[in-house]
């Protein structure tokens, strides 16, 4: 993936070698591909929704056993609250899934080197446009890999400005326009993994409710002497808990799994940009020359 290199010159590849819609994991399934590492809406809600119709259509087709017809419970009983449970949490893992592949991709871009090899190359205003024209030739659509867009806008920034000791402030700013995007970048699964306990605690509510009315009518009974009808009421009584305490805990469960996954992912994200302003850091500001007037 590097340029040949002459001195101060050197000879961009006939075809790039790296192109966006070949590595992105949105872009290579023609879906509306994120800026950077933010997945699209649209791709992470269809990976949501196939997960969703994997997790359920497996579980159906083995329902008709005694396990089966146990998880099948799990997931569609006690008062429906485990299908927004699973739904949520189905959406959130495939943003993050996508995140991860993205992240990845885009990775790719700092195996490049597009500086020439001679350590007395500078950047200036005399040189830096053979290094735009070589990033731009050895990249197909370069702007959408965090790095190359980062670079390649400081070294416009001195082709249009003539002042390369500008350079670094112009790399800062990038980088903390990129920080920002990640952040946001996680806005809504921080959203989901919220609202993930709190259907878990509405389940709770819901069954707590089911069953101090449900008692009410063990109560009603206290003078009939048909013990069938007061073992029915306490099973009403028993379902309504049932519904509190397993809905809570598949919340809590989902949560947890979702929040660690999500740290996770989040660490790769923050070492991306550890590494791309490093990179900048090594390549281009290292490289650049002052100039006197």
């Amino acid at each position: 993936m590097t340029p040949t290199t002459h001195n101060d010159a050197w000879t961009p590849p006939a075809t790039p070698v790296l192109a966006y819609a070949a590595c992105d994991p949105e872009a290579r399934l023609g879906l509306p591909s994120g800026r950077f590492t933010t997945p699209s809406g649209t791709a992470s809600l269809l990976l949501g929704c196939l997960f969703m119709g994997l997790l359920y259509g497996a579980t159906w087709l083995v329902s008709a056993t005694s396990g089966g017809a146990v998880i099948w419970n799990y997931l569609t009983g006690f008062s429906g609250i485990p299908i927004p449970i699973a739904a949520i949490s189905c959406w959130t893992i495939a943003i993050l899934l996508i995140k991860m592949l993205k992240i990845g991709s885009q990775r790719m871009a700092l195996r490049l080197r597009f500086m020439p090899e001679d350590p007395g190359f500078t950047l200036s205003s005399a040189t830096v446009s053979r290094v735009i024209t070589a990033v731009e030739a050895t990249v197909d659509d370069p702007t959408r890999f965090m790095l190359l867009d980062r670079v390649l806008t400081s070294l416009k920034s001195i082709r249009n400005l003539g002042r390369p000791g500008d350079i670094g402030e112009v790399l800062n700013a990038s980088a903390e326009g990129d920080e920002s995007a990640m952040v946001s970048g996680y806005t809504l699964v921080g959203g989901f993994i919220w609202s993930v306990p709190v259907l878990g605690f509405l389940g709770t509510i819901i069954g707590l409710t089911e069953a101090i009315g449900n008692f009410g009518g063990v109560l009603e009974q206290k003078n009939n002497k048909d013990l069938d009808t007061l073992a029915a009421k306490l099973t009403d009584v028993l379902g309504g808990l049932d519904t509190a305490f397993v809905t809570t805990g598949e919340g809590l469960v989902a949560a947890l799994v979702l929040y660690l996954f999500c740290t996770a992912v989040r660490r790769a994200d923050e070492r991306l940009l550890d590494d791309v302003r490093l990179y900048c850091t090594r390549h281009v500001t290292a490289r650049v020359r002052a100039e006197t007037t």
